[in-house]
């Protein structure tokens, strides 16, 4: 495969069956499907910008600047052994691979689909490339966090109950989490509720003062409201949250991020353009090759929509 092929935009690459992806210092080998099954099965630009943008922002830092992507607020840390991201959306991998070479533990979700036919195949032929370990699982939007499953090797929200597959030993991945990141998901009006109610709970869950995550995994399902696990002298803000969007729609944007701010106390800024180009986004593409493609900042205020 040529340079040129896999350096160019994703919009130019969706032919090919497998990317040969070079991404910090190392090459990811990525399989994609641009069958029209699922816009998940294939690369798409917010996931090359974000990844770009995010190993430029984070590499060379300390584990606990990367931790809540701050510079010098000691009060703001958790104290974890490694940062931990969730990612919605994870499509055929890339974003999650960028941020596991770079340190972290990453829990990559999708649909059954999207899972089931790129990503879990692509995370473990690529997961010895990287430090971080990458767990998938299968997280559906429209289920409630109160039914979410944290110790469940497939799934943290199927309908089904799924046998225990003796893996009472494993390290499942679970909030609190430190960072979260989603690209390419807001597209769609129908969508955006349940997409930022998910980050909303991920947020809680990963924020002493309001949720705790599960202390332990018997196989019952998490409850949210559970006592805080945390130790009472490391306090942490909820996590940081990056999103990669395509305007397309700018009335579906413009409405997505203020009904975010409004129904669950999600507070966006955009990155600057400048900010992006000197981390190396767009470097070797034609000028308006990702154009319309933005960054966004946030986090949750910690206090709307939480359980008392």
């Amino acid at each position: 495969m040529h340079r040129s092929d896999i350096t160019q935009p994703a919009h130019h690459t969706k032919h090919l069956p497998v990317l040969a992806y070079p991404l910090n210092s190392v090459t990811f080998h990525l399989v994609q499907r641009d069958d029209g099954t699922s816009n998940g099965t294939a690369l798409w630009l917010g996931a090359q910008v974000l990844s770009i943008y995010l190993s430029a922002e984070f590499k060379g830092k300390s584990r606990k600047i990367i931790e809540t992507g701050t510079d010098n607020n000691a009060s703001d840390l958790c104290d974890t052994a490694r940062p931990k991201a969730v990612e919605l959306g994870s499509g055929i991998g890339l974003m999650a691979l960028a941020l596991a070479s770079l340190g972290y533990d990453v829990l990559a979700t999708d649909t059954v689909h999207v899972c089931a036919s790129v990503l879990r195949s692509n995370i473990n032929a690529n997961a010895y490339l990287v430090p971080g370990r990458v767990h998938v699982r299968e997280l559906d939007w429209s289920i409630n966090p109160t039914g979410w499953i944290w110790d469940d090797p497939v799934s943290i929200t199927s309908s089904a109950s799924l046998p225990r597959r003796g893996d009472d030993g494993l390290d499942f991945l679970a909030p609190p989490f430190d960072l979260i990141v989603s690209s390419d998901t807001i597209y769609d009006m129908a969508l955006v509720a349940p997409l930022f109610e998910t980050i909303h709970a991920l947020s809680a869950l990963s924020f002493p003062p309001a949720l705790s995550p599960p202390s332990s995994f018997s196989g019952i399902e998490a409850s949210p409201t559970s006592p805080p696990e945390y130790p009472p002298t490391q306090p942490c803000k909820p996590p940081v949250i990056y999103l990669a969007i395509e305007r397309r729609d700018p009335t579906l944007i413009t409405t997505a991020f203020r009904r975010a701010s409004e129904e669950w106390g999600l507070s966006f800024q955009r990155i600057p353009e400048k900010k992006l180009r000197r981390a190396g986004v767009g470097v070797g593409w034609d000028a308006g090759e990702w154009e319309g493609v933005e960054v966004w900042r946030g986090r949750w205020d910690g206090v709307t929509g939480a359980i008392k």
